[in-house]
């Protein structure tokens, strides 16, 4: 896994953060994609600032308290498609 320094690490949770906060503000494609792309880049990223392991599963990897990013970003994403989806079809249909 590649290492980088906490300040690496730190922007790039922001930029979690930051494509969160436009999916929830302005729900899109484009929102959706940054989000997946960030929160996944953030899942092999995080190693400075990781957390407690809260499940090994071996010796060198198990699941941390940052690896939930991911999980809430890659859901998060998946609303904001279906959000989008179903604001396509309600137009279409006025």
């Amino acid at each position: 896994m590649p290492t980088t320094d906490p300040f690496h690490a730190l922007v790039l949770m922001n930029a979690v953060f930051a494509s969160a906060a436009w999916c929830l503000a302005k729900p899109s494609w484009p929102a959706a994609i940054s989000l997946v792309a960030s929160s996944i880049l953030w899942l092999f990223l995080n190693a400075p600032i990781e957390g407690a392991v809260l499940y090994v599963v071996d010796a060198n990897r198990g699941l941390t308290e940052s690896d939930f990013i991911t999980v809430a970003g890659v859901i998060l994403a998946g609303v904001t498609v279906a959000r989008v989806r179903r604001g396509r079809r309600s137009s279409a249909k006025a």
